[in-house]
């Protein structure tokens, strides 16, 4: 009998793999972009991906468009209506970009705190999160940046009309 149950968890248990993309890395080769990031994501995958999920912006996603259509991947592009929605306008499309993804390629810079914030939503809604700065790693739990320790909260002392500044601890789910 159990083996009929791993039989049914096996024939109706999906195992697609979508992946968005989130940021871009401009100042890199094709061939290099192959190396650093495409081989050692396939490697992490252990196998190719049934749709990609690509921003508009960037050299990393024309790079990985190409790499996809040349072995018939689906890929579908997210532009930002920058127009209509103005500033906000990435943060609806990374939205949605994450709502239908399974697994996440996160190009981190020193500036992107949204998209390192971004990536440890991910993880938490148990998605398989991949980043990359200098090399490609494997994201496991969400990071607890210093800024998120500990928050300073302003209390006035009614009896000495003093204000004081404490720290409380923030928790992190």
């Amino acid at each position: 009998m159990s083996f009929q149950k791993e039989l049914d968890d096996i024939i109706f248990e999906p195992n697609i793999i979508i992946l968005s993309v989130f940021g871009y890395l401009n100042k890199v080769s094709e061939p290099e972009f192959q190396e650093k990031v495409i081989m050692q994501l396939l490697q992490q995958l252990e196998r190719i991906p049934d749709k990609i999920l690509l921003p508009s912006e960037g050299t990393s996603s024309i790079y990985l468009q190409e790499w996809a259509e040349a072995l018939h991947i689906t890929t579908q592009v997210f532009h930002s209506d920058w127009k209509r929605n103005g500033k906000i306008a990435q943060i609806i499309r990374d939205d949605r970009m994450q709502k239908e993804c399974t697994h996440a390629l996160v190009f981190l810079t020193d500036k992107t705190e949204k998209l390192r914030k971004n990536a440890d939503k991910m993880v938490k809604k148990e998605k398989k999160v991949f980043t990359y700065h200098t090399q490609l790693q494997l994201l496991n739990e969400p990071v607890v940046h210093a800024s998120q320790a500990s928050k300073p909260v302003r209390k006035s002392n009614k009896e000495t009309g003093q204000t004081l500044l404490k720290f409380q601890k923030k928790e992190v789910h």
